[in-house]
């Protein structure tokens, strides 16, 4: 069984990729790519009702920058086949990718994670947490490669602990053979 994905939902942080995760991208893409879009959610004000005046804050040098790096990330793509598209929203990030992937039509959003701690979680959210659960497609995340390496060497860690693998309780199979 196949999974073909035409069209593909890509938000970005903005952040480089690795090539080992870049090629994992073109694997998923594979032939039958229409497009992959890259967007950014600038999450500015959104606790601020949209006809709230800001006086003297333009959100539009950000939004510009925002969309220089994304062109930069989209170059780095290049697909097997299909085009690259760049776009830059604002709102919520989740809720705000959520609808665009209904509304643009997606087959698929890819989402990368940075496996963050607990903490980070705390302070600045999880954006692939959140699409999971909201996002009427399917979500497929991504680890970048880095990560997969302080991952690896904590579940080792949490391995050689043999304690760790004991049940706390335990019910023997009750089925009759």
């Amino acid at each position: 069984m196949s999974c073909s994905f035409r069209r593909i939902l890509f938000p970005s942080d903005l952040s480089p990729l690795s090539p080992e995760l870049l090629g994992k991208i073109r694997e998923i893409g594979g032939t039958d790519l229409e497009e992959i879009h890259l967007a950014f959610v600038l999450e500015a004000f959104h606790e601020i009702p949209a006809d709230f005046p800001i006086p003297g804050v333009s959100l539009e040098p950000v939004a510009q920058e925002a969309m220089k790096r994304l062109n930069r990330i989209a170059l780095s793509l290049e697909p097997v086949s299909g085009v690259v598209s760049t776009g830059v929203y604002t709102g919520r990030a989740d809720h705000t990718l959520a609808a665009l992937a209904v509304a643009g039509g997606y087959d698929l959003v890819l989402i990368v994670s940075h496996a963050r701690n607990f903490l980070g979680r705390l302070m600045v959210g999880s954006v692939s947490t959140s699409l999971m659960h909201i996002s009427p497609l399917p979500v497929l995340v991504l680890k970048e490669p880095s990560s997969q390496d302080s991952l690896k060497k904590s579940a080792e860690l949490h391995m050689a602990d043999k304690n760790a693998l004991l049940p706390m309780a335990f019910t023997p199979d009750i089925r009759k053979g």
